[in-house]
């Protein structure tokens, strides 16, 4: 809702609830005081009547003969009456003026049918009685509070007629109806509800004023803000305001700085990155050069020397040389380590550094398997350790990168070989219905205790990191198999237990296997 409409509203309830509670508290007031004004009013014309009026000749007239009308004591009272309306402005419509003794009603002010005014004293309304006695026992001319008889609602003001002797002899009643009282204060009311009504566009107006006032730091600052949301944090220009309106305006110039200062940290952030970007960048060129050149350099020289020894051994054979031959063994075997170790360091130089070209084709499971098998068909000979094929599958054919999958299980049969001194190895490919298929190495060697678990595909990580550890090794076997399986999208799991042997499978997703178009 706009904010000048709801001033408004406000506004006008607030407005209206004053006036109500005015009204209330001085509606009576004004009545009372009205009241109060026209009975002193009243009282003051009855008052005038009376004085005018002669006590002695007055107290003369026989009320109840008709010949009295002819008298001229009679003729003089009706003048003095007529002179005086006239002299006070007084209107037969809006006043009725009677004349009281204390036994009965005289006359009225025309005073031509004196048998109308034959009723007694005390056939008046209540509050003319009181009224009427009152006069004649104080002697003080009084006014009545308003009443009702058959012809309506009543105002009244009383005046004693004195004789010479001060004694009360008649009573001048002034009337005047008190509906004209009623109908001045409900024309008020309809001026005050015009009021009410004429009210309703200035509240709106000054309303809209007031919201104005209020809105345009408000605007202001709101625009501040949207500029600020674009991305322009140029220094905002000074708003005048006070109040709450200015904590408002403090708080949008401290976003400002605030983002402003944050977008300069980014900023150096983004610098100091792309700074070491463009280092590891060039950290990951030089280890890939220098691998390449270690590989090269030490490679060449050792296919020379194993190249050398074969020959000297095939020349020393028939000298029976048996020693040089052990020793010749020996260097072949450790050049072949060594070999084997840079090989691998610069496989997962490329595998960690996405230096690496995958190359997908279909791949025969069973095919990699007995590969593998035959590799370390010797070594695991001579361990005494059985070598088990079991091929439960129908799947075999797979989408992978020949060498990785060879590769990853290459690493966990070697492992397999290294770390047991017995037993048999089992290579298993197992289907699974609602998966694919896997690729399981299972051996009975020493295990992995829990607390290595979590450090199975570091590199360069072994259970055993002394220097008289009984198992050769560089600690990259496990990563290898971890990064070779994850660029053929495969997952890797291992469960051990410390003494007991250790599972490795290769899952293998439905979504790999082999389909014809």
């Amino acid at each position: 809702m706009k904010l000048w409409l709801k001033l408004t509203i406000i506004l006008t309830i607030l407005i209206n609830l004053i006036i109500q509670v005015g009204l209330l508290i001085l509606k009576p007031k004004i009545e009372k005081f009205s009241e109060e004004l026209l009975g002193d009013k009243l009282k003051s014309i009855a008052a005038s009547i009376a004085a005018s009026i002669d006590g002695n000749e007055f107290s003369q007239i026989n009320i109840y003969d008709s010949s009295s009308l002819t008298t001229p004591i009679y003729k003089h009272i009706h003048q003095t009456i007529k002179l005086a309306e006239k002299n006070l402005q007084l209107h037969n419509n809006q006043y009725l003026i009677s004349i009281l003794d204390k036994n009965s009603l005289a006359f009225g002010v025309v005073l031509t049918k004196i048998q109308d005014g034959k009723d007694s004293l005390m056939q008046l309304n209540k509050e003319g009685t009181v009224a009427a006695l009152s006069v004649y026992d104080t002697k003080k001319c009084v006014r009545t509070k308003p009443y009702y008889d058959k012809y309506g609602s009543w105002l009244s003001g009383l005046a004693p007629i004195m004789d010479k002797n001060n004694n009360v002899v008649g009573v001048v009643k002034v009337d005047q109806k008190y509906e004209q009282i009623q109908s001045i204060i409900d024309n008020i009311n309809e001026k005050i509800f015009a009021g009410r009504i004429a009210l309703i566009p200035i509240t709106i107006l000054i309303s809209i004023i007031l919201s104005n006032v209020f809105l345009l730091p408000i605007t202001k600052v709101k625009n501040q803000i949207q500029r600020i949301a674009s991305g322009n944090y140029s220094e905002n220009k000074r708003i005048k305001s006070g109040g709450e309106i200015k904590e408002l305006v403090d708080a949008a110039e401290m976003l400002r700085k605030t983002l402003f200062e944050q977008q300069q940290k980014i900023f150096n952030t983004i610098s100091e990155l792309k700074n070491a970007k463009e280092k590891a960048e060039s950290s990951d060129k030089m280890k890939s050069e220098f691998l390449a050149l270690i590989s090269h350099e030490i490679r060449t020289p050792l296919n020379v020397i194993l190249g050398n020894i074969e020959l000297l051994k095939m020349e020393v054979q028939d000298g029976q040389l048996e020693s040089f031959i052990d020793i010749a063994e020996s260097v072949k075997i450790g050049s072949q380590r060594l070999i084997r170790t840079i090989e691998m360091m610069v496989l997962y130089s490329e595998l960690a550094s996405g230096s690496y070209n995958t190359k997908l084709q279909y791949v025969n499971l069973f095919t990699v398997i007995n590969n593998v098998a035959n590799e370390i068909e010797i070594e695991a000979a001579k361990k005494g350790i059985r070598l088990k094929t079991d091929c439960a599958s129908t799947t075999n054919v797979v989408l992978a990168d020949k060498l990785l999958l060879e590769e990853a299980v290459k690493q966990i049969a070697d492992n397999a070989v290294k770390f047991s001194d017995s037993g048999e190895i089992i290579f298993c490919l197992m289907e699974e219905a609602d998966y694919g298929v896997k690729v399981i190495v299972k051996d009975g060697g020493k295990g992995i205790s829990k607390e290595f678990m979590a450090e199975l595909f570091k590199p360069f990580r072994q259970e055993d990191m002394s220097t008289t550890r009984g198992y050769e090794g560089n600690g990259l076997g496990l990563a290898i198999a971890k990064k070779c399986c994850d660029l053929c999208e495969f997952e890797l799991r291992i469960e051990s237990e410390k003494g007991k042997g250790t599972t490795v499978e290769i899952n293998i997703p439905k979504s790999k296997f082999f389909r014809t178009l």
